[in-house]
């Protein structure tokens, strides 16, 4: 659950801000990049900007000593303009254009090889370019479907059989040859997904090592035993005699987050729902990936009768659900729900659909707020549209 004081500093900013807004408690991130480091004191940490990629955020993680994992052109730049230098990004992804390799010639990050046209056109467009090679171990990640990352059918990475061969392909063309990248996917809370994983690696030592760097990404559950980790990264790492990198996203921030809505009214159907002025614009997940995100009412709760609801957003669309069947105090409009565990791919992936600004967004420092992004105003929507 929530730290008192930040859950305190929340009704705090429900009398300044409007709703909805995105709130993020800096102590909670910390402590969870001290969890990460008590696990893992040998690593180096790349944050995936990808789970909340605010300036404010990534600034203050860079301080701290991490780089940056990006897998877009927008990302890596987001990374240069919050002060990381080219060898503390590591750029991901199976999909690397021409004009995105043009744009980073001369200031190239750290490159994730996907695929072999992955290497003949980092080779042309970023010679000499310090690359790792991202393998897929094709493993039945235990997760949904759209995180499975590591699952041989889907579109990342290159299978174990081809690593070898793509491996001396990489060193032919000139680039320089820094190791391995492995990622199963999101959300992982089963150990064994992760030692199936390392076991691959582990197998195509005898062809492909030693390697300076093992990355082997993110993926941390919030429930996952990091403990339970610790030997065998330690193991696979002096086999290969190399560096082992992790990327964590959302495992860092994630509970640092809130979504913060406001009441509109109740409604009863066939269903009793709750009508939100936050929607799947804002937060995306529950409808995208059936993720579900503990409710916290920021109302009085004592003497209020119970009943259960769907919490429901603005969109004319079904599916713009953020909770179903959630046991609640019956709120009265006006009043606020605090959406939890949603620091991360929740303002990152929220939507302009329906004309809808995307949300403010806040961090509490500790010692007040701070404002990380602005709502977007309503003249942003069809910029671009008038000559």
């Amino acid at each position: 659950m929530l730290d008192p004081t930040f859950q305190e500093a929340l009704l705090e900013a429900l009398d300044r801000y409007p709703t909805p807004f995105y709130a993020y408690d800096w102590g909670r991130v910390r402590a969870q990049l001290a969890r990460l480091r008590e696990a893992f004191p040998f690593a180096r940490f790349f944050y995936a900007l990808k789970a909340n990629p605010r300036l404010g955020l990534l600034r203050r993680l860079r301080d701290l000593g991490l780089g940056a994992e990006a897998v877009s052109l927008g990302e890596v730049l987001r990374a240069y303009r919050s002060g990381f230098g080219p060898d503390q990004v590591v750029w991901n992804g199976p999909v690397k254009t021409p004009e995105a390799l043009t744009a980073l010639k001369g200031r190239e990050p750290l490159v994730v090889l996907d695929s072999e046209g992955d290497v003949g056109r980092v080779a042309r467009y970023l010679p000499g370019a310090r690359v790792l090679l991202r393998v897929n171990p094709d493993l039945p990640v235990n997760t949904h479907g759209h995180l499975a990352t590591g699952r041989g059918e889907s579109q990342f990475g290159v299978l174990p059989e081809a690593v070898p061969g793509l491996v001396r392909t990489i060193r032919e063309k000139g680039l320089t040859f820094l190791g391995l990248h492995l990622h199963l996917g999101s959300a992982l809370s089963r150990v064994e997904d992760f030692l199936e994983g390392y076991g691959v690696l582990e197998a195509l030592y005898p062809q492909v090592g030693p390697v300076a760097v093992l990355n082997l990404g993110g993926g941390f559950g919030l429930d996952l035993p990091l403990e339970a980790l610790q030997e065998p990264l330690k193991s696979l790492a002096r086999l290969y005699g190399a560096q082992v990198w992790l990327e964590p996203g959302r495992y860092l921030v994630a509970e640092a987050g809130v979504l913060v809505s406001r009441v509109v009214g109740l409604k009863e159907t066939r269903r009793r729902y709750v009508l939100l002025d936050a929607g799947m614009t804002s937060l995306i997940r529950p409808a995208l990936y059936g993720a579900r995100h503990p409710i916290l009412p920021l109302y009085p709760r004592e003497g209020r009768e119970e009943g259960i609801f769907d919490l429901a957003g603005p969109a004319c669309e079904a599916g713009d659900i953020l909770a179903r069947e959630v046991r609640l105090p019956v709120p009265q409009e006006g009043e606020a729900l605090a959406i939890l565990e949603a620091g991360a791919y929740g303002a990152s992936m929220s939507l302009t659909y329906l004309d809808t600004p995307r949300p403010l967004e806040l961090l509490w420092t500790g010692a007040g707020w701070e404002v990380l992004r602005t709502r977007e105003p309503w003249e942003r929507l069809w910029e671009g549209e008038e000559a």
